[in-house]
């Protein structure tokens, strides 16, 4: 399974991904890439902003990903 397919699955059965959860689960640093790639295959993904706590303590913003529509292709493979 390629990165893009398990971050789809991921996205699936999480709801939402972001870069640590990717690095953490997926083993790739490329999420924003990836979704780029993603996006190019016919997904609406959506993203919002949020913040958190670095490993210092620190405020810190990153992006949280979410498929908004499938492409009809693969609404259709994943009822199969």
């Amino acid at each position: 399974m390629s990165d893009i397919e398990r971050i789809i699955k991921y996205m699936r059965e999480n709801g939402s991904i972001t870069c640590k959860e990717c690095e953490k689960n997926i083993g790739t640093t490329e999420l924003r890439r990836r979704i780029c790639d993603i996006k190019d295959m016919g997904y609406k993904i959506g993203d919002v902003w949020e913040a958190g706590e670095n490993r210092e303590g620190n405020t810190t913003r990153f992006k949280r990903y979410f498929i908004q529509k499938e492409p009809d292709c693969a609404v259709r493979a994943k009822k199969e």
